[in-house]
């Protein structure tokens, strides 16, 4: 039996351009104060907002994305019911 390839290039150089592999960022949650890691969708801009559930409290925050034009990605949430 042969090996599956996944396409994952493991000689993957750091100077690349970010790509949608494996890409994660964290931001503390205003409710509960966990710490939350999420994956990044950078297919789907450079600045990102959405409404995400925490995992922890179920408190919804908005999440915000953004990358720089260096490819630096931050990453931070506020309360919803803050924001609306």
């Amino acid at each position: 039996m042969q090996p599956i390839d996944y396409g994952f290039d493991d000689d993957m150089d750091e100077e690349e351009p970010l790509s949608n592999t494996s890409l994660d960022g964290t931001y503390v949650c205003d409710n509960c104060g966990e710490e939350i890691v999420i994956p990044l969708d950078i297919a789907a801009g450079r600045d990102q907002e959405y409404v995400e559930d925490c995992p922890v409290c179920c408190s919804p925050s908005v999440i915000h994305v953004q990358i720089d034009n260096d490819d630096d990605v931050q990453v931070w949430a506020e309360a919803e019911q803050d924001r609306y």
